[in-house]
């Protein structure tokens, strides 16, 4: 990413420029944490660019084509606005390679635009534009975290093996998203437009805080632990037909258990909850099976156990591991000799 080459670009730019677009659909991960820090580095340029990501999203909408009259009705519009433009004078015959290519991008820009007034007129003023601009959906595979900004400018930071989708655009009175995995949160604060985090059974709302939210679909609990602010947390108890509600505040922590449709309260440990986006794997009396999901996970490797290995249920994992590598987590998890292992890549083999 060039930088300086940026530091000027309005919206049109972007929408035009390969690079920007790539990055938007989530084909170059590996410039998420430079285009982020150019944003966050740039405030004016942020808004240019977040003007761009709406067109772009406009563009990508389904549905029926315009109809004929509607197209005839637009094009008149754009007609109408190039008229303005001044006719080139006997000066400027002499239109230099660099003026050409500016008329051009003028040229694909307005078109552009003339696409987004199309797809705006036909669902976006039609009542029906919650439904109508194609989800985003942001991933983290195993063995990778993601910082993510959504449209409201609203932080997110994806944990491994976790998934995020939401509206291109958000509404003016709601803010809503979906998350499978764990991710953390630092949720712009907006008065009139509450944030909600759905995951499974268990709804999130917030109208501006931090805090940090776990909901694997293989672990027993989902958890929503406070940093800052206060979160209202409602779990759906099948039994009763009906949400259990609490609100929670700074240090507290929410449990929906799967199997007892309980929720409850209660403080956490820190380094346990939200030490990972610092980069610490945090085991507390750890089982083998949960150790195992959680290596799997965190190293983006397959872990393969032999059959003859039974592992004994009385065995439990604890640390803290700040960036440690494989081998070192699983040489302290053997100790002493309860397996040996190999590692090829990213297959583990455990025997």
């Amino acid at each position: 990413m060039e930088e300086q080459k940026y530091k000027h670009f309005k919206c049109n730019d972007f929408v035009l420029d390969d690079d920007f677009r790539a990055w938007l659909d989530g084909q170059a991960p590996e410039k998420n944490h430079l285009w982020e820090s150019w944003l966050l580095a740039n405030p004016a340029g942020r808004i240019e660019a977040e003007k761009a990501k709406t067109v772009i999203y406009a563009l990508q909408i389904k549905g029926k084509k315009p109809e004929t009259e509607d197209v005839d009705q637009q094009w008149k519009r754009l007609e109408t606005a190039m008229a303005t433009v001044k006719p080139l004078t006997s000066e400027s015959k002499e239109i230099t390679y660099g003026r050409i290519f500016t008329v051009l991008k003028w040229m694909a820009a307005a078109s552009i635009v003339l696409a987004v007034i199309f797809a705006t007129d036909r669902y976006l003023l039609s009542g029906r534009h919650h439904t109508a601009l194609a989800p985003v959906e942001q991933r983290s595979d195993n063995g990778q975290q993601r910082d993510i900004i959504l449209p409201d400018g609203t932080r997110v930071k994806l944990n491994a093996g976790s998934v995020v989708s939401y509206p291109a655009q958000f509404a003016d009175n709601l803010r809503e998203i979906t998350l499978t995995g764990e991710a953390f949160f630092q949720v712009v604060a907006m008065k009139n437009a509450p944030f909600i985090i759905h995951t499974g059974k268990v709804t999130t709302k917030v109208l501006g805080t931090s805090f940090n939210v776990r909901a694997y679909p293989e672990t027993d609990d989902v958890q929503v632990a406070v940093v800052e602010g206060t979160v209202k947390v409602s779990a759906e108890i099948s039994s009763l037909k009906q949400k259990n509600s609490v609100c929670l505040t700074k240090s507290e922590m929410a449990t929906f258990e799967k199997k007892r449709q309980a929720l409850t309260i209660s403080p956490y440990d820190e380094a346990e909850q939200i030490g990972w986006k610092d980069g610490v794997l945090y085991l507390e009396k750890s089982d083998f099976a949960s150790t195992i999901i959680k290596l799997e996970r965190w190293y983006g490797v397959k872990i393969n156990i032999n059959k003859d290995l039974k592992p004994d249920p009385t065995w439990r994992f604890s640390g803290s591991f700040h960036n440690k590598p494989l081998g070192y987590i699983l040489n302290v998890m053997r100790y002493p000799n309860r397996f040996s292992y190999s590692i090829h890549a990213d297959i583990v083999n455990i025997q």
